[in-house]
């Protein structure tokens, strides 16, 4: 490159791969990770999943569970792993870190407050809210989580399928607004944020 010039140096990148195609995993061999399709091309039902096809439960907090109005399925997503290179765009590669979303239930409140001081009680039971006589050990763990279960249901409303998510407990419980001016006597709809492990789906038998 001659003296003065802006142009970039230019770096060679190269690749060697031994001709051998014994690195390829064949199917049926162990380690295989093609996904195959499992699916029928037609399936049996072009029914299609509505929003009220549903029914939530959650054994912790009976109360809630009977008022529960929606909930808000998580997403889900996959982070690739990086690695530096001398270009301008890191490399990718699958097998990052998971990272979803927190599990949302929109409940009504029961005139007794009952559901919302259920969620509210659980929340002081897992850390310190008004003393410090609160001690989360290991083998405690059991005694602050709860597996929630959003079952869906077709058309004719049997539940076919249930998305169960593990260990389960409150990290935000929304505040509630009263107000004088309206007429007619709306019922408070107040939601609980829930964080959880892990969810799956599976077969109602």
């Amino acid at each position: 490159m001659r003296e003065g010039s802006l142009r970039a140096p230019l770096f060679r990148y190269t690749y060697s791969m031994s001709n051998s195609r014994d690195y390829l995993i064949k199917h049926g061999e162990s380690g295989f990770t093609a996904d195959l399709p499992v699916n029928p091309t037609i399936p049996d039902t072009n029914n299609y999943l509505a929003s009220n096809f549903f029914r939530f439960t959650l054994p912790r907090v009976s109360t809630l569970t009977y008022f529960a109005q929606s909930v808000s399925m998580p997403g889900i997503q996959l982070s690739p792993v990086e690695m530096t290179n001398t270009l301008g765009r890191a490399n990718q590669f699958v097998g990052g870190r998971f990272d979803h979303e927190p599990l949302v239930v929109q409940f009504i409140v029961d005139e007794e407050t009952l559901n919302y001081q259920e969620i509210f009680n659980w929340m002081k039971k897992i850390a310190n809210y008004d003393n410090d006589t609160n001690i989360i050990a290991i083998d405690q763990k059991d005694k602050f989580v709860s597996d929630a279960n959003i079952f869906l249901t077709n058309s004719a409303f049997q539940e076919k399928r249930v998305v169960v998510f593990k260990n389960a407990y409150p990290i935000a419980l929304s505040g509630i607004q009263f107000s004088s001016t309206l007429n007619d006597n709306e019922p408070i709809i107040a939601s609980v944020t829930l964080n959880f492990e892990t969810y799956s789906f599976e077969t109602v038998s």
